[in-house]
């Protein structure tokens, strides 16, 4: 069941990653303009992607678990402090192919992934 959880989790991380990358442009555009400063706009992409190759391997499992946990919430704060805001930007979760305004749901979506993350946790 652990090994499931955290294929789900990859493969959202995986897509997620690679979308940035390949609107590049178009997201370094969009993160910045949610705040994010210049080098998280290249670390997440890679993140996202280490973070999936290593739940998939299972290397050093409980780690990349935390890490994941770790960033899957720092997501979803950047989501909450930004849906206080009077004009929604777009998510940019998954590159510039997210181009609809942020929203509840994108925060659903995250505390799923986070149930996911911890349910592996849980059951490795």
């Amino acid at each position: 069941m652990s090994f499931f959880l955290a294929v789900v989790v990859a493969a959202v991380f995986v897509y997620a990653g690679v979308a940035k990358f390949a609107t590049f442009n178009n997201w370094t555009f969009q993160a910045r303009a949610l705040g994010a400063p210049d080098p998280f706009v290249v670390l997440v992409p890679l993140a996202e992607i280490a973070l999936a190759v290593l739940l998939v391997g299972r290397w050093w499992f409980t780690q990349t678990l935390i890490a994941s946990f770790v960033l899957l919430i720092a997501f979803t704060v950047l989501l909450l402090v930004r849906l206080r805001d009077p004009e929604r930007l777009p998510c940019s979760c998954f590159g510039a192919t997210s181009e609809r305004p942020m929203s509840w749901i994108d925060v659903g979506r995250n505390v799923i992934l986070i149930a996911l993350v911890i349910g592996a946790g849980l059951t490795q």
